[in-house]
């Protein structure tokens, strides 16, 4: 495995994700197979079963904005903001609202820090994260902020990559993820610093128990958790059930 630093203050967090955002739906689409796409849906769809009500939705960490769109699909009278510390990923967000005909209004953008977010108390029905938790600095503190934003029995999403528990198919996906992943993002984005951070924090994944246990910590009760290709990834959702502050 690369030697790399895990150091994840907003501003390298930000940098890095600058740096890769031209190639980044690219890259996610073909790496996954284009399973992203699916996962995605399929964890949107959970949220809005759980929370059909929800008006107003935040996604943290909303990068070139894929998990904001399968939120608004179908939903006329939800409108979401996208809060992200990477501002080239902000401008191709925008650039695809403008693409797709959505209006701003009903996708917002915010460039911010996740961990001291510019919102009031109790302001978001939901809030939705993809594969972006892991890259918070601290991630307690992260959940202390998420319950802060959101509204008594608003609904959190994590979507989240995790280690196959099938040991030949958690063979395989190691193999993948940490020689063939960070050698293909590489040479596509021509960023090696970047695809060889993204592989070496599979250390940092969080598993689903876990997650559980965190989402409980922070005045959470988990409703749904779901492993998705394997085990590759998952969706955990929880509901604020108490004021933790």
């Amino acid at each position: 495995m690369f030697n790399v630093s895990l150091e994840k203050s907003p501003h390298r967090m930000g940098s890095m994700f600058d740096r890769i955002a031209r190639t980044y739906d690219l890259l996610n689409h073909a790496l996954s197979l284009g399973l992203d796409v699916w996962w995605r849906r399929q964890a949107v769809g959970a949220l809005w079963r759980l929370a059909p009500q929800a008006q107003r939705v935040l996604d943290v960490a909303t990068g070139t904005g894929d998990l904001a769109f399968a939120a608004l699909r179908g939903r006329p009278s939800v409108t979401v903001i996208g809060l992200d510390v990477a501002r080239n990923m902000l401008r191709i967000a925008a650039t695809k609202r403008r693409a797709a005909g959505v209006a701003s209004i009903r996708y917002g953008l915010v460039t911010a820090n996740a961990m001291k977010m510019p919102f009031s108390d109790k302001s978001f029905d939901a809030l939705m994260i993809a594969y972006g938790i892991r890259n918070l600095p601290d991630i307690s503190e992260a959940f202390q902020e998420f319950h802060r934003v959101l509204r008594p029995e608003g609904h959190l999403l994590i979507l989240e990559f995790s280690l196959p528990r099938q040991p030949v198919l958690k063979k395989a996906y190691r193999l993948y993820f940490e020689k063939m992943l960070p050698h293909l993002g590489a040479w596509v984005s021509r960023d090696r610093e970047a695809y060889r951070y993204l592989p070496a924090s599979v250390g940092a994944f969080i598993t689903p128990e876990a997650m559980s246990g965190l989402g409980a910590a922070h005045g959470f009760e988990t409703r749904r958790i779901r492993l998705l290709t394997g085990g590759i990834t998952y969706y955990w959702i929880g509901r604020c059930t108490k004021d933790v502050s």
